[in-house]
């Protein structure tokens, strides 16, 4: 790895504009995007995600800034272990994927077929983020349990309740 040259916010970066992730750092500088103990693990996750984005690889500014943007972005998930890590990594890289199809399909002279397949791309690729996020939030035990009753049988003389009740027996929003 070659020398860090300059640091911008939390990003350190090398000479050719990328951000530089050395596991021989003390301490483990990248727990927050990573969440493991294991600072060889975050720095795989986090060169992992870098790689994924594109870049304009001759504008060595758009480079840092988009790595420095995907770095902060991965921190901000705030992963507590190294699945958490792997789900928010896949959700930055997804969107950075849609953004990328969005941009291409507004490319002046760009073919209609290939435009509108470059939105659909987009648009798959945004829907799969947001399944990263609910697959986050099960993760966290964040997200809401859904009971489906598919069947029902009430015989002779019983009773039947479908909805919420509370603790004295009210029936609150029913199906």
């Amino acid at each position: 790895m070659s020398k860090v040259l300059k640091r911008r916010g939390d990003a350190a970066m090398d000479r050719s504009g990328t951000l530089a992730v050395s596991e021989n750092d003390p301490g483990n500088p990248f727990q927050a995007m990573g969440g493991s103990r294991s600072r060889h693990f975050n720095s795989t996750l986090l060169r992992s995600t870098l790689a994924a984005i594109w870049t304009f690889k001759n504008d060595l500014e758009d480079v840092e800034r988009r790595q420095s943007a995907a770095a902060v972005a991965l921190a901000a998930f705030k992963p507590k272990d190294e699945i958490e890590a792997m789900i928010a990594a896949q959700a930055v890289a997804m969107h950075y994927g849609a953004m990328e199809c969005f941009r291409r399909s507004m490319l002046p002279d760009q073919p209609s077929e290939i435009a509108a397949r470059m939105r659909k791309d987009g648009a798959n690729l945004a829907r799969g983020m947001i399944d990263m996020l609910d697959a986050l939030d099960r993760k966290r035990g964040k997200a809401p349990q859904v009971v489906r009753v598919e069947r029902v049988v009430v015989h002779d003389g019983g009773q039947a309740i479908v909805g919420n009740l509370t603790r004295d027996g009210d029936e609150r929003g029913g199906a």
